[in-house]
C-alpha cells in the first residue's frame, strides 16, 4: 500500500462529477473574461481542458485501482503541467486558477502523508509559476495567492475528512463481519460444548445406575434366587437369604434417594456456600460417616461460576465417600484467608485407591477449576484415604 490512510474514497459518480465542475467552471471563468484569444490558443486551450479532465477522471480512477506511487506521481506531474499551461494560456482571467484544486484532493487520496504534502507545494509553486509567467509581476501573484490558497487549504481539509469518514466506516463494516464470524463460531461451540455435556451426563448417570443400582439388584436376585432353592431343605437359612435381601432393598433405596438428590435442583440454591456445605454433608450422616467442616477466614460473595465449582466438588467428595472410600470420617475445609483466592479441601479416612481412575465426577471438576484458571490436586493412596485440594480466583 502507498497511502497511509490505508483507505480510498470511491472513484467514479460524485467525485468525478465535482472534478468536472470545477474543471468547466473555470473555463466558463476564462472564456467569459478573456479579451482577446486566436483561433490557435483556443484550439489549445480546449485541448488542453479535455486532456486534462479525462486525466482528472479516468486517470484518477486508473491510479487509485493501480496503487502504486511512481504512477500516482506520474500522474500529478502530467496534470501539474496541463494546469499550469491552463493558467498560463488564460493569463489568469476569471477564477482559472482553480483549475488546480481538485488535485489537491487527489493528493490526499492517493499519497502518502509526505508526498501530499509535497504535491500541495507543488501546486502552490505551478500557480505562482503560472502567474508570474504571462504577468511578470509579484503583485499580479499576490492579489490571487491567498484566495488560491484558502481554497487550496479548504479542499485539503474536507477531502482528509472524507477520507477519514471512508475509513472508519471500511474499519466499522469489518469489525462487524469479524464480530459476526466470532458469533457464528461462538454459538458453534456453545452447540458443541452442549452436545459433550449431554452426552457426559448421559454416561455418568449410565455408570451411576450400573455401579450403584444394578449392584444392588444383582445382589437382591441371587439373594432371592438362592433362597428359593434351599427353601424346602432349609427354610431358617431360607429366611436369613430373604432379610439379607430386604435389608439391600433398603440400602439400594438410599442410594436411589441420594443420586435422585444430587441431579435435582439445590433446595439450597442462592445460599452462601458456608451454609449450603453442611447439608450436603447430611447424606453422609444417615450411613453413620461422621462429618466435620472448618471455615477460615471471613466468608465473602463469589462469582456464580467459583460458588457453583466449590459446591460441586463437595458434593462428588460426599458421593465418594458414600459409594466408594468405605470412610468413618469426612471433613471439608473452607479457607477464605487469602483476598484474590478461595482454598477448599475435602478429605477422607477410607480406602484409597492406588492411581485415579478420571470418573466422571473427578473429571467435571477438574474442567470446571480449569475454567476458572484454578487448581486443582488431588491425593489418594491404598489404606491412605482420599484427599482434594483446589484454589480458584475469589
Amino acid at each position: 500500500m502507498n497511502r497511509s490512510s490505508g483507505s480510498i474514497i470511491r472513484t467514479g459518480g460524485g467525485t468525478d462529477l465535482a472534478f468536472a465542475v470545477v474543471v468547466l467552471a473555470s473555463y466558463l471563468s476564462i472564456f467569459s473574461n478573456i479579451r482577446e484569444i486566436t483561433s490557435l490558443e483556443l484550439a489549445l486551450m480546449i485541448g488542453l481542458g479535455m486532456t486534462y479532465l479525462t486525466l482528472g477522471i479516468y486517470g484518477y480512477g486508473l491510479v487509485a485501482r493501480l496503487d502504486w506511487l511512481p504512477a500516482s506521481l506520474a500522474y500529478f506531474f502530467i496534470q501539474l503541467a496541463l494546469g499550469g499551461t491552463i493558467i498560463y494560456l488564460g493569463e489568469g482571467t476569471g477564477l482559472n486558477a482553480m483549475v488546480l484544486l481538485p488535485l489537491a484532493g487527489h493528493a490526499v487520496v492517493l499519497l502518502p502523508q509526505r508526498w501530499t504534502y509535497v504535491t500541495n507545494l507543488l501546486i502552490i509553486l505551478t500557480y505562482i509559476g503560472a502567474v508570474y509567467l504571462f504577468s511578470r509581476s509579484w503583485t499580479v501573484v499576490q492579489d490571487g495567492f491567498l484566495i488560491f490558497i484558502a481554497g487550496l487549504v479548504f479542499i485539503v481539509v474536507f477531502t482528509q475528512m472524507a477520507v477519514g469518514e471512508e475509513k472508519a466506516r471500511g474499519e466499522a463494516e469489518r469489525l462487524y463481519k469479524e464480530l459476526r464470524e466470532a458469533n457464528q463460531r461462538l454459538r458453534e461451540y456453545v452447540s458443541k460444548v452442549e452436545e459433550l455435556a449431554i452426552s457426559k451426563e448421559r454416561n455418568r448417570l449410565a455408570r451411576e445406575i450400573h455401579d450403584g443400582l444394578g449392584h444392588h439388584l444383582t445382589t437382591i436376585f441371587m439373594q432371592i434366587q438362592a433362597g428359593r432353592a434351599i427353601m424346602e431343605r432349609d427354610m431358617a437359612k431360607a429366611a436369613e437369604l430373604y432379610e439379607k435381601a430386604q435389608n439391600q432393598t433398603q440400602e439400594a433405596l438410599l442410594d436411589v434417594r441420594r443420586s435422585v438428590a444430587a441431579l435435582r435442583d439445590d433446595p439450597d440454591e442462592g445460599k452462601p456456600l458456608e451454609e449450603q456445605i453442611p447439608h450436603a454433608l447430611q447424606s453422609l450422616e444417615v450411613v453413620g460417616v461422621k462429618t466435620e467442616f472448618i471455615q477460615l477466614g471471613v466468608p465473602r460473595e463469589l462469582s456464580p461460576l467459583a460458588h457453583l465449582t466449590l459446591y460441586r466438588a463437595v458434593q462428588e467428595g460426599v458421593n465418594n465417600a458414600c459409594k466408594h472410600a468405605k470412610a468413618t470420617n469426612f471433613m471439608v475445609t473452607l479457607d477464605y484467608r487469602d483476598p484474590n483466592k478461595v482454598r477448599l479441601m475435602l478429605c477422607d479416612d477410607g480406602v484409597g485407591a492406588s492411581k485415579m481412575d478420571g470418573g466422571f465426577g473427578l473429571l467435571g471438576i477438574e474442567e470446571r477449576v480449569n475454567l476458572l484458571g484454578g487448581d486443582l490436586n488431588i491425593e489418594t493412596s491404598p489404606g491412605n484415604g482420599f484427599k482434594i485440594e483446589m484454589v480458584v480466583p475469589a
